[in-house]
């Protein structure tokens, strides 16, 4: 199983608690990933061409390495944020690398929207969408209506 895949189910179980700001979220996702990945190597705050991703995760498997960038985002809800949010994963090369997007406590849908058409992530799993982005959305917490 590559870094994505396993990173992404992980991700998936991590159930955190509401906590006041995003360094919290990554810390827990963090120690989340690192009791769920043990044979992996899990980074906070990774530079990488020039940029810094908040969790790199890098795993080895039958094939090689394979490598993942995380991106956390708390409370997306403005046009402003979406805007520099788009500029960072851009920094990531998602047609490149393997991105995952968390997004952690209120959560404009409109937004979330707007970043799933940007990078044609579908709502669903199962549907077939040809895709140049190596990128995928898990959103947790709850929404907020849109403004």
């Amino acid at each position: 199983m590559s870094a994505f895949e396993s990173v992404l189910e992980s991700i998936k179980r991590w159930e955190p608690k509401m906590l006041p700001n995003e360094l919290e979220y990554r810390d827990s996702l963090v120690s989340h990933l690192r009791g769920q990945l043990r044979d992996a190597k899990v980074e906070p705050e990774y530079r990488h061409l020039g940029t810094t991703t908040d969790i790199y995760v890098k795993q080895s498997g039958f094939f090689g390495a394979s490598e993942v960038f995380l991106e956390l985002k708390r409370n997306l809800t403005s046009k402003a944020q979406l805007d520099r949010l788009v500029g960072q994963i851009e920094s990531l090369e998602p047609k490149k690398n393997f991105v995952i997007l968390v997004l952690c406590g209120k959560t404009n849908p409109t937004l979330l929207a707007r970043l799933r058409e940007r990078y044609r992530v579908p709502k669903e799993k199962g549907l077939l969408v040809i895709r140049e982005e190596k990128l995928e959305i898990v959103t947790k917490e709850h929404s907020v209506s849109p403004t």
